[in-house]
């Protein structure tokens, strides 16, 4: 009973965390359900494309990060980890802002980068219809954030993470193939929004903290 308590306290203290792994969770066992044609429909539909994001760009912005082709225990696992310790550390509106800021700015970039190498015909007319879906972006942004703001410890194993996963994720950089560009973008994203959100967190204490004049 006694653990159990603890794991509800603890559970109301990173809320979205909680929110993101179930609904992430769910989504992955619905797509992997889904028959093939169902699951590709629902992939072109969420996907995060030029063509896509020009008609309609929120729907697909909000679901692409649901629809998860490859590896979802790793990406449910990791994500649910980082995401948990952003936001013990710092509340979960930083933790979502955080995750929300290196998804939308990962796909605008690498989405942003295929419209211009198709406008330079250095891309054919099709990548502007290329199927781009899935949770990474979030998952990067919020692991750079740990390796930025968690206790030490933390801090080491997402940084080792990072980089034991940077050749995977780079993958294809030096020719900025859309799904580098975009895991580029969000680490850089997840660091800088991790340096800002530090100072900021550090303000509000000492803030705080000051004895009134």
């Amino acid at each position: 009973m006694q653990a159990m308590r603890q794991v509800v306290i603890s559970a109301r203290r990173v809320p979205v965390t909680v929110v993101f792994v179930v609904a992430l969770a769910l989504a992955e066992i619905g797509y992997a359900l889904l028959a093939r044609p169902d699951a590709l429909r629902l992939a072109a539909w969420a996907s995060t494309n030029v063509a896509r994001l020009r008609t309609e760009p929120v729907g697909p912005m909000l679901v692409s990060a649901f629809v998860v082709e490859e590896h979802p225990l790793a990406w449910l696992i990791v994500g649910g980890a980082a995401f948990a310790i952003v936001e013990w550390r710092l509340g979960w509106w930083r933790a979502l802002a955080a995750a929300l800021a290196a998804h939308v700015l990962g796909t605008l970039v690498s989405e942003g980068v295929v419209w211009w190498r198709v406008r330079d015909r250095a891309l054919p007319a099709s990548a502007l219809h290329q199927l781009d879906v899935g949770v990474s972006y979030v998952v990067v942004g919020v692991l750079a954030v740990a390796a930025v703001v968690a206790p030490r410890v933390a801090q080491i194993v997402a940084v080792v993470l990072l980089v034991g996963l940077s050749p995977a994720l780079l993958d294809g950089i030096t020719t900025l193939y859309v799904d580098a560009v975009g895991h580029l973008t969000a680490v850089v994203t997840g660091v800088a929004s991790g340096l800002l959100l530090r100072v900021n967190t550090r303000r509000s204490v000492a803030f705080a903290g000051a004895e009134p004049a």
